[in-house]
């Protein structure tokens, strides 16, 4: 497998304001040895001062590693974190790196990342209104990332992602990019104490007992995959949290009491699009609902939540997301919610679930289940490109899950999450073409699945 490293050593020129940057510089390193961090993971590149190769330390920050911590021992942190008069970060990417579609890809989905998570704070992809911080996201040379740590209670003002991480999957590069914001929030790396547990060789970035202060919940020894923190990656991450990672975020940053949905008037936000909304849903009874994935912002957000897929019907905490006004809307029916369709309307909402992310489905081996009829497993598919299905409905065991969820209409092509039932084999399967996917016939074989949502 292999393992790379978040750190850029060819990074970009960064330069403090005013002063004397070489005495700075000395200041800093200084600051930072007395923190703790050993001098031979202390860098200085292109006239900035980084540690674990990849986190860039201001003056400002280094001088706030020298004060006590504010509470005892609290994944890892630094003593400096986002003060609570931020409630919404604004990352602004370059138009550079807009230029590269798999990191502007995983730009949105590692703010929504953070937002699924119902922070004190949202993170929104700028430029946006009403940002009380700002994060610049910039491109460099090579596969990998740099940020800095908080100071002065504001996040890092700017992260650098390589572009020639444009060449991975869109989850790498998710992944990548969760874990720098990570940095620009106050996170330090989880193997901090042994890189070489994720990057299979490294040593000690150092730790005195304030610059990486322990998350109580949290494991004190890490394992490679358990953190989105851990200092290398690999080339198949799914940039995804780990449970290890939402304790961190849910102690450091905890979102405030979450008020019923029906307490919103969602017509009321219309013409701030992209503004999101974390509510509550009680269990769903009924309610009016207009559209598919896209509703009427009149419609009622927890039935359109369960047709979504969001949540059962039991209930949950949804985000929602305010939309544009739309020419027009369809119904449909899933999970037993039948919308309708409607013309033209002024405002709408999307809406996600604030769930952990199911593991993904091409991590299951399903012929390993197979007598174990009825047993259910919930999972994730990405966007489908290709693989092979036999069947109709009853689909072959060693048949791809996620290609075969499209032919059977559970989730799109764009992917989403999937319910797989074990079924016995059978003695035949006939081969359709169904939403764009055609399956093949095939004889007797000795396991089967069904999908549902």
């Amino acid at each position: 497998m292999r393992k790379l490293s978040m750190a850029l050593l060819v990074g970009a020129t960064l330069v403090g304001c005013g002063g004397d940057p070489d005495a700075e510089n000395q200041e800093i390193v200084s600051n930072l040895i007395q923190a703790g961090f050993p001098t031979n993971d202390i860098m200085v590149s292109d006239g900035a001062v980084y540690v674990g190769r990849d986190a860039h330390v201001t003056l400002e920050a280094s001088r706030e590693m020298l004060q006590a911590p504010e509470e005892s021992a609290e994944q890892y942190r630094t003593t400096n974190l986002v003060g609570s008069g931020v409630t919404k970060i604004c990352i602004n990417p370059t138009t550079d790196f807009n230029s590269y579609p798999n990191l502007s890809q995983g730009l949105d989905q590692a703010i929504a990342n953070y937002n699924e998570r119902g922070l004190r704070f949202t993170f929104a992809r700028g430029p946006a209104a009403d940002c009380t911080a700002t994060i610049t996201a910039q491109t460099t040379g090579g596969t990998g990332g740099q940020a800095g740590f908080p100071s002065g209670g504001l996040p890092y003002g700017n992260f650098f992602i390589g572009t020639g991480l444009n060449s991975y999957s869109v989850d790498v590069n998710e992944h990548v990019i969760t874990h720098e914001v990570g940095h620009a929030i106050g996170f330090r790396h989880s193997d901090y104490y042994n890189r070489s547990i994720s990057c299979g060789a490294g040593g000690d970035e150092g730790d005195a007992g304030v610059g990486a202060i322990l998350i109580p919940g949290t494991p004190s020894t890490a394992t490679f995959g358990g953190s989105i923190m851990n200092s290398c990656f690999s080339a198949n991450e799914t940039g995804e949290w780990t449970s290890s990672d939402i304790t961190a975020l849910d102690f450091l940053y905890p979102g405030a009491a979450v008020a019923n949905c029906s307490s919103y008037s969602f017509t009321s936000y219309r013409g701030q699009n992209g503004q999101q909304i974390r509510c509550n849903c009680s269990a769903v009874s009924g309610g009016s609902v207009w559209g598919t994935d896209l509703y009427t912002d009149d419609s009622n957000v927890c039935v359109a939540a369960v047709h979504a897929g969001a949540i059962a019907s039991t209930g949950g905490t949804v985000l929602v997301t305010i939309q544009p006004g739309q020419g027009s809307y369809t119904g449909t029916t899933r999970n037993g919610i039948t919308t309708s369709s409607y013309g033209a309307w002024a405002g709408s909402f999307s809406i996600t679930g604030l769930t952990p992310a199911p593991t993904n489905c091409s991590s299951y081996n399903f012929t390993s289940y197979r007598g174990q009829n009825g047993t259910q497993v919930r999972c994730g598919c990405p966007a489908v490109t290709t693989g092979s299905v036999w069947g109709t409905d009853l689909y072959t065991d060693d048949s791809n899950v996620c290609v075969a969820a499209v032919h059977a209409g559970v989730i799109p092509a764009t992917g989403g999450t999937v319910r797989v039932t074990i079924q016995p084999g059978q003695s035949s399967y006939t081969g359709t073409t169904r939403n764009g996917i055609t399956t093949s016939s095939y004889g007797a074989w000795s396991g089967s699945f069904t999908l549902s949502q």
